[in-house]
């Protein structure tokens, strides 16, 4: 199959060889929690926790399911947002940003630079193979903002809509959803919206010649945060929905 899983925000490492340099600038892992911590992201409609585990979750369970290739960057959000532009103003948290230049090039060194190549990298391999991918980029975002406005939604798809086949992507994604689990409430472009700065976008435009789909999944954190048996079964019917509107693609001739 022609799909590509990713995942920016599920890990919760911090790689050996920052630890010290981290150490001697005075960072310390033990960080105050997501609401205090985000500092000037308050507008941010998709701001991350410390350690998203649910989206990392979600990520590994839909690649299984549908029996497609997953990179995850194992290493903490609050160090770097990998899904970042390098000059966004929330490529780094507030206590990273107050850091010296030194530290904070390093962390793009080690985590945000190897994380970007390898997926290039793979999507690469596969655009040669297949006459075309698709990229699904799984985040969580909070049933409440900061700003204390509620979200609604079980399921964004964020794509571009100048781009058509992103866009008929999505709304047989969504047609599919609601014939396997009409509760299930699906929106496009909500609560983000697929041009904004991230991963798929920069996808897009070093892929802007081939026929990438960039899309980001994001879930609601009210029923993804939960480890019940309704969350895997609504990851699963989500995994087979992408499964039936992605159809094996014959790989291309050498």
């Amino acid at each position: 199959m022609a799909l590509l899983v990713t995942c920016d925000t599920g890990g919760d490492r911090i790689p050996d060889s920052l630890r010290e340099l981290l150490a001697r600038a005075g960072w310390s892992s033990d960080q105050p929690g997501p609401a205090s911590i985000l500092g000037g992201q308050g507008h941010s409609r998709l701001s991350q926790p410390l350690i998203d585990r649910d989206a990392g979750f979600a990520a590994r369970m839909i690649a299984e399911q549908a029996g497609c290739d997953l990179i995850a960057n194992p290493n903490r959000a609050d160090l770097v947002d990998v899904g970042r532009s390098v000059h966004h103003r929330h490529l780094f948290r507030p206590s990273i940003r107050k850091l010296p230049t030194s530290v904070r090039k390093a962390i793009l060194a080690e985590i945000r630079t190897p994380y970007r190549d390898a997926v290039r990298r793979r999507l690469s391999e596969m655009l040669l193979q297949y006459p075309y991918v698709v990229h699904l980029s799984i985040r969580t975002f909070a049933a409440r903002a900061v700003s204390g406005q509620w979200q609604r939604g079980d399921v964004g798809l964020l794509y571009d809509p100048g781009r058509g086949d992103e866009l008929d992507w999505c709304l047989d994604l969504s047609d599919e959803l609601y014939f396997a689990m009409p509760d299930l409430r699906v929106r496009r472009n909500h609560p983000g919206r697929g041009t904004n700065d991230s991963l798929t976008k920069a996808m897009r435009k070093h892929f802007h010649d081939v026929h990438y789909l960039g899309v980001e999944v994001v879930l609601n954190r009210a029923w993804a945060a939960r480890p019940v048996r309704r969350r895997r079964e609504v990851l699963r019917v989500l995994a087979n929905a992408i499964c039936e509107v992605t159809p094996e693609a014959a790989p291309q001739a050498a």
